[in-house]
C-alpha cells in the first residue's frame, strides 16, 4: 500500500495514549488502601477489640499493598522488555530471506541496499537497519537477524501515543503494511505487522494461511521501497504542471471514477482482453488480445483523463507499474512457496483470492504477466528512476514480431530458398523466350 502526501507529512491519525499496567495497577492498590484505611478509622475507638483489629487490618493492608504492587511492577517489566520469541523470529528471518531470493532470482538486482523495516506489534516495534540518531529511547535486543551474509541488530521501541515512524506522526498500531518516505521523501521505509499482531484478523486455523500472506506482502513493499523515491519525484513534478489532490494513493483511480458506468464498463472490457493474452498459449494469439486492451486503454484516458484529470493518466502508469512489480512479487514468492507440480494458474488464482480486490494491483499484476512473457530483461527498466508505463512497454513489444522457432524459422528458410529459385529459373526463361514454370 502506498500513501503520498504533498507535504510530507504524515497522513493518519495517532492512537490516543495508553495508561502505563503498572501504573494503572499501582494507582488502584493505593486506592483501595485508602478506602479500607478510612473505614477503619470510621469504627468506634473505646473497645480493645477494635483497636487490635485494626492493627490486624492494617498490618495485611501493608502486605497486601507490597504484594501487589510488586506483581504490578513485575507486570510492568515484563511488558516494557519483551522477548521476540523463536516462531517469530524464524517468520521475520523468512521475510528477508523470501526478498534476498527475490532480488537474486526473479528481478536479478543487487540485494542492497535493505531499507529501514519496522516490524511491530501492540505494545512495541522492532527496527531493522534504522538510523540510529532518528531513533526515540530504544534499546538493542539479543537477538538478531541475518542479510546478505551479515547479522543485523533490531533496535526495540516502545509504543508512545501509536507507532513511531521516522519524519511523521505516530501511526495507528493496527495490522497493515506500508512504505513511506523520510528525510524530505529521499529516503523509504516500511512498516510490517508481527504475527501476534495479524494473526487477531482471523481465527486461529487460519494462522499458516495469514503467516504466507504477511510474508508475500513484506515483498510486495519491499519492491516498492526500490520504486517510491523516484515516483514521489515523478509525482511532484506533475503537481507543478496539474491539479492533483493533496493526498494521494495507489486506489484514488478506483475512488474516483469507479462509480461511472461508462468507465468501469471500459476497464472491464480492457481487464478481460488482458485475461484472454495472459491465458493464451499461442503466442500470435496474445499479442491479438493484448492489442485489443491496450487499444481499450487509450480509449478510457483519452474520455476521462481530460481537464481537470489530465494528470490522472500518467498517474495511472506510475501506480499499475508500482503495484504491477509489486503483486508480480508477491507471485513470485508464492510460486516458489507452491506444492511442486502446481500449475501457474491456480497459484494465481489463489493469490488473488488472498489479496483485495483492486484495480490497481488486479490490472497491474496481469500487465506484469505479460511483460515477462514478451519483454526479456525488463526488470532493469522499471527499477530506474524513470521506469516506464507498463502500455508503453507492451505496445512496444506488441510491434515487435514473436521470435520464430527453429521448426517455423526452417521452413521460412526453405521457402525463401526456393523462391529466389524460382525467380531465377524465370529469369533465364524470359531470355530464352519461353516462360515455363
Amino acid at each position: 500500500m502506498l500513501f503520498i502526501h504533498s507535504s510530507g507529512a504524515g497522513d493518519s491519525e495517532t492512537t490516543k495514549a495508553v495508561n502505563n499496567k503498572a501504573e494503572s495497577e499501582a494507582t488502584i492498590v493505593a486506592g483501595k488502601s485508602e478506602e479500607m484505611l478510612a473505614a477503619f478509622h470510621e469504627r468506634p475507638q473505646g473497645a480493645a477489640v477494635s483497636l487490635a483489629g485494626v492493627r490486624t487490618a492494617l498490618r495485611l493492608v501493608a502486605v497486601c499493598c507490597i504484594l501487589l504492587a510488586c506483581a504490578a511492577l513485575a507486570t510492568g517489566a515484563q511488558t516494557a522488555e519483551p522477548e521476540l520469541d523463536k516462531p517469530t523470529l524464524a517468520w521475520m528471518q523468512a521475510a528477508l530471506d523470501n526478498w534476498e531470493a527475490i532480488c537474486r532470482r526473479h528481478l536479478h538486482v543487487a540485494i542492497e541496499p535493505l531499507p529501514w523495516i519496522i516490524f511491530y506489534d501492540e505494545s512495541h516495534a522492532w527496527h531493522l537497519n534504522p538510523e540510529k540518531e532518528l531513533l526515540p529511547p530504544h534499546e538493542a535486543v539479543p537477538a538478531s537477524l541475518k542479510f546478505a551474509g551479515r547479522a543485523l541488530t533490531l533496535m526495540r521501541v516502545a509504543h508512545d501515543r501509536g507507532l513511531w515512524v521516522p519524519g511523521r506522526a505516530a501511526l495507528p498500531v493496527t495490522p497493515r503494511a506500508v512504505t513511506m518516505l523520510y528525510a524530505d521523501e529521499q529516503k523509504p521505509f516500511f512498516i510490517i505487522p508481527l504475527p501476534s499482531l495479524y494473526r487477531k484478523l482471523a481465527g486461529a486455523d487460519q494462522s499458516p494461511a495469514l503467516d504466507e500472506l504477511f510474508l508475500g506482502l513484506a515483498c510486495h513493499e519491499l519492491a516498492h521501497t526500490r520504486q517510491l523515491v523516484y515516483a514521489v519525484q515523478r509525482i511532484n513534478r506533475l503537481r507543478a504542471q496539474h491539479r492533483l489532490p493533496e493526498s494521494i494513493d495507489d486506489d484514488m483511480i478506483q475512488h474516483t471514477f469507479g462509480a461511472k458506468d461508462d468507465y468501469r464498463r471500459l476497464y472491464e472490457e480492457e481487464r478481460g482482453h488482458l485475461m484472454r493474452a495472459i491465458l493464451a498459449d499461442d503466442p500470435a494469439a496474445c499479442r491479438r488480445a493484448l492489442a485489443q486492451a491496450l487499444s481499450v486503454s487509450q480509449q478510457r484516458k483519452k474520455r476521462f483523463f481530460v481537464g481537470d484529470y489530465e494528470g490522472y493518466s500518467e498517474l495511472d502508469d506510475i501506480f499499475l507499474a508500482m503495484e504491477g512489480l509489486g503483486m508480480w512479487v508477491h507471485y513470485q514468492m508464492a510460486r516458489d512457496h507452491a506444492p511442486a507440480g502446481e500449475d501457474w494458474r491456480q497459484t494465481a488464482v489463489s493469490l488473488s483470492e488472498k489479496t483485495a480486490a483492486l484495480w490497481s494491483q488486479e490490472e497491474g499484476i496481469g500487465l506484469f504477466l505479460l511483460i515477462d512473457r514478451l519483454v526479456p530483461g525488463w526488470q532493469a527498466r522499471f527499477l530506474a528512476p524513470d521506469f516506464p508505463s507498463p502500455f508503453a512497454v507492451l505496445r512496444e513489444a506488441v510491434r515487435k514480431r514473436a521470435p520464430l522457432s527453429p521448426a517455423v524459422r526452417s521452413r521460412k528458410k526453405r521457402k525463401k530458398s526456393n523462391g529466389s529459385m524460382y525467380q531465377w529459373t524465370m529469369k533465364q526463361n524470359r531470355s530464352g523466350g519461353n516462360y515455363e514454370r
